[in-house]
């Protein structure tokens, strides 16, 4: 497939606010690609050139890109350009259009003479391009970057130099999700969404796009179905995390699971630990597959000395300290998520990986084994004693009583509560079900759990606060079912001022021009800056209630006494907690009515 026809198809895409219709038209897309141009496509759709697990950015910036073309045309006509467009697509396009006239402005100066002609490059050549872009390194790569760019662009049409700009900037903001591209995989097999489950399945044991959309295309969009059943997980590529579901009491657990493995709620870090000698692999992943690898050396370290072949462990990374037998607490954990000093702090906060269930030992994959034979496996594995590693408490509970009393034996020694899952269950990469729970005592208020929201804009600071460039955040949780945000508080409380400091610097790399098509927000509550919904946040509350000022779950009957499902559900006194969680995604408002009817008794 040529770019500029990848671009007409990105151009109609932006032009279509429907999920259903964007997923429709992407599926007739997807139909249309070939091999080698598939892969290229889904990651370029998403604004990358690799799976999210892969950290290959461009490092490109406006700024360069303003550079790069003020090496063959007037730096004043370029950044009139982007005054007057205020977008980088459109700079670069508006500059091409006018390559003739602008060009004429190097006369009498010292620049090279660049010769704009188009090109049939296809998706895969441009795709290559970007990838130059991407890992130039060392001294004059920024040059490189610059002049690669440059050639890219003048040997494109307009249309397709806009996107691949936007691209390169991150401001696609096409709102292509992975779920989005999973809905359109099913759509192009058949002509709905009915093998979303066996897709969710795959991608949850394979979390690259670009390969489960290859394997649809090498196979002709036949035989699929049989073709999912054997993606499995391989050590190297992230497996989606097991998720949990929550209940109030230790009565209710055990109604649903009785004589159930219960083990510590850890407040740290989620951790996928992968080791595969043979191959040179040791890895570690962030629960939303951000890789870790190189901040936790004491950890690969300890992996390496296991003494097996290859393993997958599932595990809380936190601060740790062997003399006590104390955890650190959640800040101190997150101070070992750096990139600079890593050696000077593995020494001042030393972590360790408390390891809760096995995935994958010795070349065998453990998913669809019962937990029983998962924690033997881990036992097994972590017999070896290591200074990175430990084998996380784990009990099995032989009565109800002894339940509750294990869980306020963990929330009186300042844990935030226990994990308990069902005897004989297997793992299910992704799926959040009643197979693994949590009981958490949140002490500061009368809400079943802490809610975990995504900040989707931000109220201009006044009085005290206006030097800190913003005073309240505007917070939504999430609805897969449309791929929409829905407002559920406004936080204004929680954080420090050297918290906001921070706070601020993030809001303002999100930053937004108007209101995407999929947040649902009362005007009442229009925050004066909109931002992308990319930072997730752990809050606290007093209350879950009806309001009709908030629109999650609006229209939507919870199994609560006298509820009015005509207003949404929002948070009272909301106070922040955590900044930034390791997730993609807030809670889901499936997950709010949940936590509704359990805070009312239902």
């Amino acid at each position: 497939m040529n770019f500029q026809t990848f671009a007409q198809f990105l151009s109609e895409l932006e032009g279509i606010s429907g999920r259903t219709d964007m997923t429709i038209k992407t599926a007739e897309f997807l139909r249309s690609l070939n091999s080698e141009d598939v892969k290229p496509a889904m990651y370029l759709l998403q604004g990358r050139l690799a799976p999210k697990y892969i950290p290959l950015e461009f490092n490109f910036s406006l700024k360069l890109i303003i550079k790069s073309l003020s090496l063959a045309i007037e730096e004043s006509i370029v950044v009139t350009s982007y005054k007057k467009l205020g977008d980088a697509g459109l700079m670069v396009a508006d500059i091409l259009k006018n390559w003739d006239k602008f060009s004429r402005s190097r006369q009498n100066m010292d620049l090279i003479t660049y010769t704009y002609s188009i090109k049939d490059l296809s998706v895969h050549d441009v795709f290559e391009k970007l990838e130059e872009i991407a890992t130039a390194s060392g001294a004059g790569s920024q040059e490189k970057k610059m002049t690669t760019f440059l050639n890219l662009v003048l040997s494109c049409d307009p249309l397709s130099a806009k996107y691949i700009s936007r691209i390169i900037v991150g401001a696609l903001r096409l709102g292509m999700s992975e779920k989005t591209l999973l809905d359109a995989m099913s759509w192009a097999i058949k002509g709905d969404k009915s093998l979303r489950v066996q897709l969710d399945t795959a991608f949850g044991y394979r979390a690259d796009i670009g390969e489960l959309a290859k394997i649809l295309v090498d196979r002709k969009f036949t035989d699929i179905e049989e073709a999912l059943t054997h993606i499995k997980l391989k050590p190297g590529t992230p497996v989606a995390s097991k998720l949990v579901e929550r209940e109030a009491t230790s009565a209710a657990v055990w109604k649903r699971m009785p004589n159930c493995f219960v083990q510590p709620k850890l407040d740290g870090l989620r951790g996928q630990i992968h080791f595969d000698k043979a191959a040179g692999i040791v890895e570690i992943y962030s629960r939303n597959m951000e890789n870790m690898t190189a901040q936790y050396p004491e950890i690969i370290e300890a992996v390496k000395n296991l003494g097996v072949d290859s393993i997958i462990l599932d595990s809380e990374i936190i601060g740790y300290n062997e003399q006590t037998d104390l955890y650190s607490n959640f800040q101190d954990t997150m101070k070992r998520k750096r990139k600079y000093g890593i050696e000077e702090f593995s020494v001042s906060i030393p972590v360790k990986a408390m390891c809760f269930d096995c995935l994958y030992l010795n070349g065998q994959d453990l998913t669809s084994k019962p937990i029983e034979e998962r924690l033997e496996a881990l036992k097994m594995a972590m017999s070896v004693k290591t200074v990175g590693l430990k084998f996380l408490e784990t009990k099995q509970m032989e009565s109800e009583e002894e339940l509750e009393s294990y869980f306020k034996e963990k929330v009186e020694s300042g844990l935030e509560g226990i994990i308990t899952k069902g005897t004989g269950t297997n793992y299910e990469p992704g799926t959040r079900n009643f197979k693994w729970i949590k009981l958490k005592a949140n002490t500061r208020s009368d809400l079943v759990d802490t809610i975990d929201v995504a900040i989707i804009g931000y109220y201009i600071g006044r009085g005290d606060r206006s030097r800190f460039g913003f005073g309240a955040l505007l917070t939504a949780v999430y609805n897969p079912k449309d791929d929409k945000y829905y407002s559920i508080g406004k936080v204004g409380s929680g954080f420090t001022e050297e918290n906001m400091v921070t706070m601020f610097k993030d809001l303002s790399e999100i930053k937004l021009d108007a209101m995407p098509e999929n947040f649902v927000v009362n005007k009442s509550l229009y925050p004066d800056v909109w931002v992308r919904p990319t930072i997730v946040a752990e809050i606290d509350a007093d209350e879950i209630t009806r309001s009709p000022n908030h629109t999650a779950a609006i229209n939507i009957e919870a199994n609560v006494l006298g509820d009015d499902p005509s207003k949404g559900l929002s948070i009272r006194f909301p106070r922040m907690k955590k900044w930034k969680r390791d997730k993609d995604y807030p809670n889901t408002v499936e997950e709010i009515i949940r936590m509704y009817e359990l805070r009312k008794g239902s």
